[in-house]
């Protein structure tokens, strides 16, 4: 019985370390790629841009993306006003929650040629499941991503921003991307 579950788990493990290898890792060209953050608001919309991230991609042997996840640092976060993104920090309380992370769970086929997103979005640390579509476009080895996603700031256990009793940031903010990439060399 022991002798049987050992095999059943190293036969597991082989076809599990089988699988991973092949996938096969793309690089992201952070010049030609943005994450922006859209917020609206009753008086100062704006969005902000992820500067910095780190991002692992991968695509199984037929091409089709098989991996993504997304780290970053919620200061990486700049909007184009110092006394703003002061407020955004303080908001999101970013010395307690400094890091932020999306896992891509799946990708299915939608009805428009584009593909559905399912993954899980850690923010405020607070984990939620999130879905979005994504377009993949490939011309050659390159690779270009796009897709936005809505998430409601409420959900991750953020206060709706109001000030003065008139003005109001909405708390579904859109996250927006596009990403290029290729096959590492």
């Amino acid at each position: 019985m022991i002798a049987r579950c050992l095999f059943a788990l190293v036969f597991g493990l082989a076809l599990a370390g089988r699988a991973a290898a092949a996938e096969k890792p793309l690089t992201i060209d952070p010049a030609q790629s943005r994450v922006d953050i859209v917020v609206k608001a009753s008086m100062d919309s704006f969005t902000g841009q992820l500067n910095r991230y780190e991002a692992t991609l991968t695509a199984d042997a037929e091409g089709k993306i098989a991996g993504f996840r997304l780290a970053f640092q919620f200061l990486d976060i700049t909007t184009g006003k110092e006394s703003r993104d002061q407020a955004m920090h303080k908001w999101q309380e970013t010395d307690k929650h400094p890091d932020g992370t999306f896992v891509l769970a799946s990708l299915t086929p939608a009805a428009e040629g584009g593909f559905t997103a399912f993954g899980r979005l850690t923010f405020h640390g607070v984990t939620r499941e999130l879905k979005f579509p994504v377009t993949i476009a490939r011309d050659g080895p390159r690779y270009a991503i796009d897709g936005e996603a809505a998430l409601d700031t409420r959900e991750f256990g953020l206060p709706v921003i109001r000030m003065l009793a008139l003005l109001k940031v909405d708390p579904i903010v859109r996250i927006r991307f596009h990403l290029q990439a290729q096959p590492a060399s």
